[in-house]
C-alpha cells in the first residue's frame, strides 16, 4: 500500500495516454507519484482471501492506492471500494465522508447521516407513504446540457444545477415527481477534458465524476459535498433523484479498469477463448453473478442511497443482469426503502454469456413479495416503437405520423403487455438514445408513407425553417405522443426538454463527435457542434408554451385521479383505423378519451351519452366544461368525464 500527505503527490497518468484513450492506465509508472513512506507491505489470509495492513497512526497521511503485482506487471491502484478519491480517481482519500466537515452539504455532522434512519426520500415521505412506480414521472437530465441553460461557457458542474433557482423551480414547475440523472459517477475521462460525453464509461462506480466538480478541485470530499448540495436542492423542492447506472461494463479493461488491476479476469464474463465477453457492445461485460462483483454492486448501490439520498436506479443494460441478481438488488435496496426505484433496460448490447438475462417476459421475476406493487420496472420499447416508430431496423414511423398500429397502441395503453404490475412498465417515446422526438418527427415529414422510404439527414428542416402548416402539425403530433404516455397505464417517463420541442438539429446520437447520417458532427460552437446540439435552451419554453403547458395539464390531470395510475376497468376499442377510444374507471370516477392519430376530424355525436365534462389540459391546469365537442381534431385527444 502507498500513502500520500496530499493530492499533489499521488502521481498523474501519462498525457500521451490521455491523449489517445482519454484516461490513463495504471500500469503506468509515474503513478507511483511521491509516498510519504516507504510502501507498507500488506499480509494475506488464505482462509479469507483478504490482504490487509495495520496502521497505528493514518492521521499523517491523506490518501493511498494499492500497488499490485500480477504475472509480472505492476498496477498502481485506487480502491474499489473507497467513498473519496483524488481528481481521476488516482488514489482514494483517507476520510469517513459522513463524518468530515468538507463532505457534508452544510458542513454541520449529522449522525444519521449513512444510514437508514437519515436517508430521505420526497416521493413517499421516506417511506411512510405508501407509493406504487405508477404514482411516479420521471423526467431525464444531463448535467452538461443543464448547465448551459444558465451558465452559457459551463462544462457541466453539479453547483450550476444546484445553485439555480431557473433549472430547479422550472422542474418543479412541470410537476414531475423524479429527475433521473444521467452517469454521474467517475468516468473514463480525465477532468482537465473538457469534451462532450453522456458518460456510459465507468472508470469507479463509487465516487462522482470530477469534471461536473469545482474546476481545480484538490480534495475527493469537495466532489461529495457538491454532489450532495444538488440532491438535497432537487429534495428540497419535492423532487426525488434517480441515478443513471453502468454496472455492466467498465470502459476498459487490463490497466484501463480499477477492477480488472485489482483482481485481473475476476469481474469480466470471459469466453472459453481467454477473449472478453462484449454483451455490452463497448469491448468487455461485468460479471453480475460472480460473488464478490455481485456484492459490490449491492454495496454501491446502497452507498449512493445512504450516503447521498438517491432514490432510485436506472440501469444501463440491465439485460447483462441475471433476474436473480437484480431480484437481489431490488430486495435490498427496498428494504431502505420501499418507494426506492429499480429500473432499466430489459435488453443487452450484443451476444452475451449472462444467464437467465433480465428481458420484458422476465421482468416479474425480478419482484420481491414485501413490496410485491413494485419490483423491477422496465423501459417498453414496444409502446415507444408504436406511438412514433422504432429506432433500430431503418428508420421506422408510427401512430403519431399515420401508420396505424392500433392492436401494438391498445396494448401500450393497458400497461399489461408483458408484466401482471402495470408500474414495470416505463412507457416513453423519448430518452437521450437516438433523436428528440421534436428530430424523429421533423425528419418524418419527408418519409414516403407509401414506398416506406428511409428519412435521410439531408431532409431535416431546422425549427426555424419550418412553414407554419409543418410546425403546427409536429406540435400536434408532440401533444399527441404526451397524452398517450401520461394517460397510459403504467409509468411515464420523458426526457428533459421534450415538452417544449427540444431539437438536437438531427443528430441521432449526440453523445460525441462523429460522422452521423451523413453529417459530420464535431465539438465546435457552429450549428453542428456537440454542446450547441445538446445544450437545453429554456427560451423554447415560451416559445413553444402550448406544448410545454399541455405536458404540465395532461401531468397534473394524471397526477389528480387514480384510473390514470390504476384502473380497475379499462376498455379499449377502435371506431376506425387510427382512432383509439380508451374508457378508464374505478369504483368512483370514469373518464374515456379519444386519441385521433388520423388527418381528419372523428365525429363523436353519438359517442358521449353519460359523459357530462370536458377537460381541458391546454392551460397547463386541467379544467372542466360541459360543453362536450362534437368532434375530435386530426392529430388530437379530447378526454371526457362522467
Amino acid at each position: 500500500m502507498l500513502l500520500y500527505a496530499s493530492s499533489a503527490d499521488v502521481g498523474t497518468f501519462q498525457s500521451a495516454t490521455v491523449a489517445a484513450k482519454a484516461s490513463g492506465s495504471t500500469t503506468e509508472k509515474e503513478l507511483y507519484g511521491k509516498p510519504a513512506v516507504d510502501p507498507v507491505q500488506m499480509t494475506f489470509d488464505k482462509n479469507t482471501g483478504i490482504w490487509t495492513s495495520t496502521q497505528k497512526d493514518y492521521n499523517a497521511y491523506k490518501y493511498y492506492k494499492y500497488q499490485i503485482v500480477n504475472n509480472g506487471t505492476t498496477y498502481y491502484v485506487c480502491d474499489i471500494y473507497a467513498k473519496a478519491a483524488s481528481a481521476d480517481s488516482i488514489a482514494a482519500q483517507i476520510t469517513d465522508i459522513n463524518s468530515d466537515s468538507t463532505a457534508l452539504y452544510n458542513g454541520t455532522y449529522d449522525s444519521t447521516w449513512g444510514t437508514k434512519e437519515g436517508y430521505y426520500n420526497p416521493f413517499g415521505s421516506t417511506g411512510s407513504e405508501t407509493k406504487t412506480y405508477n404514482d411516479a414521472v420521471i423526467y431525464e437530465m444531463h448535467i452538461r446540457d443543464w448547465s448551459r441553460a444558465v451558465v452559457t461557457d459551463s462544462t457541466g458542474k453539479f453547483l450550476d444545477i444546484a445553485n439555480s433557482d431557473k433549472i430547479i423551480s422550472y422542474i418543479k414547475d412541470l410537476g414531475v415527481t423524479h429527475v433521473q440523472i444521467m452517469p454521474m459517477f467517475d468516468y473514463s475521462q480525465v477532468n482537465a477534458d473538457d469534451g462532450y460525453n453522456w458518460g456510459y464509461n465507468p472508470y469507479h462506480y463509487n465516487v462522482p465524476e470530477g469534471r461536473y466538480v469545482s474546476s481545480g478541485y484538490t480534495d475527493g470530499t469537495q466532489a461529495v459535498k457538491e454532489v450532495r448540495t444538488m440532491i438535497a436542492k432537487f429534495h428540497e423542492a419535492g423532487i426525488a433523484v434517480n441515478m443513471d447506472v453502468v454496472y455492466n461494463h467498465t470502459s476498459g479493461t487490463a490497466g484501463g479498469s480499477l477492477y480488472d488491476s485489482t483482481v485481473p479476469y475476476y469481474y469480466y464474463r470471459i469466453n472459453s477463448d481467454g477473449s472478453y465477453s462484449n454483451g455490452s457492445g463497448c469491448g468487455n461485460e461485468t460479471d453480475s453473478e460472480a460473488p464478490m462483483f455481485k456484492k459490490y454492486m449491492i454495496d454501491s448501490l446502497k452507498h449512493w442511497m445512504l450516503d447521498y439520498h438517491i432514490n432510485g436506479f436506472r440501469f444501463d443494460l440491465m439485460g447483462l443482469h441475471s433476474t436473480a441478481t437484480m431480484a437481489e438488488i431490488y430486495k435490498e435496496l427496498s428494504a431502505i426503502d420501499k418507494n426506492v426505484m429499480v429500473y432499466g433496460e430489459p435488453w443487452t448490447g450484443g451476444t452475451s454469456l449472462v444467464k437467465n438475462g433480465v428481458d420484458k417476459n422476465k421482468i416479474d421475476n425480478c419482484a420481491d413479495t414485501t413490496n410485491a406493487a413494485n419490483g423491477v420496472a422496465c423501459f417498453n420499447d414496444g409502446i415507444r416503437n408504436a406511438i412514433k416508430g422504432a429506432e433500430f431496423g431503418g428508420f421506422g414511423i408510427g401512430q403519431v405520423q399515420g401508420k396505424f398500429v392500433d392492436t401494438d397502441i391498445n396494448a401500450g395503453l393497458r400497461g399489461n403487455a408483458f408484466t401482471s404490475v402495470t408500474g414495470r412498465s416505463l412507457n416513453y417515446v423519448e430518452c437521450h438514445d437516438n433523436y428528440t422526438l421534436f428530430d424523429k418527427l421533423d425528419y418524418s415529414l419527408s418519409f414516403d408513407k407509401v414506398e416506406g422510404k428511409d428519412a435521410i439527414v439531408s431532409s431535416f428542416i431546422t425549427v426555424d425553417k419550418l412553414t407554419a402548416d409543418q410546425l403546427s402539425l409536429i406540435k400536434a403530433q408532440d401533444k399527441l405522443c404526451a397524452a398517450f404516455v401520461m394517460l397510459a397505464q403504467g409509468t411515464p417517463f420523458i426526457n428533459g426538454g421534450q415538452e417544449f420541442m427540444r431539437t438536437k438539429r438531427g443528430n441521432p446520437d449526440s453523445y460525441s463527435a462523429d460522422t452521423k447520417g451523413g453529417q459530420k458532427w464535431d465539438n465546435g460552437t457552429g450549428e453542428f457542434g456537440i454542446d450547441t446540439v445538446n445544450t437545453v435552451d429554456l427560451s423554447f419554453v415560451e416559445k413553444y408554451n402550448d406544448v410545454y403547458n399541455t405536458y404540465k395539464g395532461l401531468i397534473a390531470l394524471r397526477k389528480s385521479s387514480p384510473v390514470f395510475t390504476n384502473a380497475t376497468n379499462i376498455k379499449i376499442t377502435n371506431p376506425k383505423p387510427g382512432v383509439t377510444r380508451y374508457t378508464v374507471s374505478n369504483a368512483s370516477e370514469t373518464y374515456r378519451v379519444f386519441f385521433n392519430a388520423t388527418d381528419e376530424a372523428h365525429d363523436l355525436s353519438s359517442d358521449t351519452t353519460g359523459y357530462t365534462k370536458v377537460i381541458n389540459v391546454t392551460s397547463g391546469t386541467p379544467t372542466e366544461s360541459a360543453s362536450l365537442p362534437g368532434s375530435v381534431p386530426a392529430k388530437s385527444f379530447v378526454i371526457l368525464k362522467k
